[in-house]
């Protein structure tokens, strides 16, 4: 049988460990890792419009939850720095301006920098705005 590349799955613990190493050089043990949970229901949207809450900020990155009732929308609007949404659950139409995504679990939607869009939740959703913030 000819050599395959190895899989995760067929990676010896002594592989493993040596990539770990080498990813050692390559980066830094200071820092930080920010571990957020209970972003999907962490609020109830508003009666007549989606709620939203800051779930994470700092000098790069800015992430927001959006909580969606079915039929509830943001009308057309724009971000001055460049955007990822990504559903978390239900799914919301994107109107950009020369077409609509229907945007579901799984996905993420990359907008340039005062991109206009709106979005229309088809059905309960939670998404999340990262906002890609300038470095100084």
């Amino acid at each position: 049988m000819p050599d395959q590349p190895a899989t995760p799955d067929d990676r010896s613990d002594a592989v493993l460990a040596e990539n770990r190493t080498l990813g050692g050089k390559a980066g830094t043990t200071a820092g930080t890792a920010t571990h957020i949970t209970d972003v999907i229901g962490r609020a109830e949207p508003f009666e007549d419009k989606p709620r939203a809450s800051v779930v994470h900020s700092d000098e790069t990155t800015k992430i927001v939850a959006f909580e969606f009732a079915t039929g509830q929308e943001l009308g057309d609007h724009a971000a001055h720095h460049p955007v990822l949404i990504q559903v978390l659950r239900g799914r919301v139409d994107i109107g950009l301006p020369d077409r609509t995504i229907d945007l579901c679990p799984g996905e993420i939607l990359h907008l340039t920098p005062k991109l206009r869009h709106s979005v229309v939740a088809a059905e309960p959703t939670t998404l999340t705005v990262t906002m890609l913030l300038p470095r100084d």
